[in-house]
């Protein structure tokens, strides 16, 4: 399990597929009108405030997406009352790049406008990399101009996404792409092997 608070005061968990099973939940069983999500995510709720000090005190909106067997939940606190909405999000959608240099040069064009509940993960697969985006969305037409100005598709839901992540080399899962961002933006260099 991965807790983040990020900049703009929403909160990012990862959870992998063996989080996933010690709260007895699958992806598919996510919803906040099952026992079991919402005592999991009460406990979620107390680590995330003694890690980073997230309040949870308001109305939140919980976004899920599918991430490898586990899920990425994305939360924002949304003010009001205390109420919670949640919502399982659409994609996944996995795009084939030649080499490491069109995955740098899609990461540069990408920016810092990436949306922080596009989830994204980048595999090794054979001679070729596959990112996995789990957009939140269904992408827009300019998001997917860029994508098939550097990749092309490969996939789409999480079928697919289960044969890349099974069958590619993971090299960063969950947001991959706003890791590369953030390292190329803040001059560092992001290490990704050839």
């Amino acid at each position: 399990m991965k807790i983040d608070l990020l900049e703009n005061g929403c909160l990012k968990i990862l959870l992998t597929e063996e989080d996933l099973r010690d709260f007895h939940l699958t992806f598919e069983d996510l919803d906040y009108n099952n026992d079991s999500t919402r005592s999991a995510l009460q406990q979620l709720l107390e680590t995330a405030r003694r890690e980073t000090g997230f309040d949870a005190s308001g109305n939140l909106i919980i976004e899920a997406l599918p991430v490898d067997g586990g899920c990425l939940l994305l939360l924002t606190p949304a003010g009001g009352k205390r109420h919670v909405r949640m919502k399982r999000v659409v994609g996944p959608y996995i795009f084939e790049l030649d080499d490491v240099d069109t995955v740098l040069h899609l990461a540069k064009s990408v920016g810092g406008n990436t949306p922080p509940m596009f989830g994204s993960s980048l595999y090794r697969f054979n001679k070729r990399y596959r990112l996995v985006l789990y957009p939140g969305a269904p992408l827009s037409r300019e998001m997917g101009n860029l994508l098939c100005e550097f990749a092309h598709p490969a996939g789409e839901g999480d079928a697919a996404a289960a044969y890349t992540a099974e069958h590619g080399e993971s090299i960063a899962v969950g947001d991959a792409l706003n890791r590369i961002c953030a390292a190329m933006y803040k001059g560092t260099s992001g290490h990704i092997e050839h």
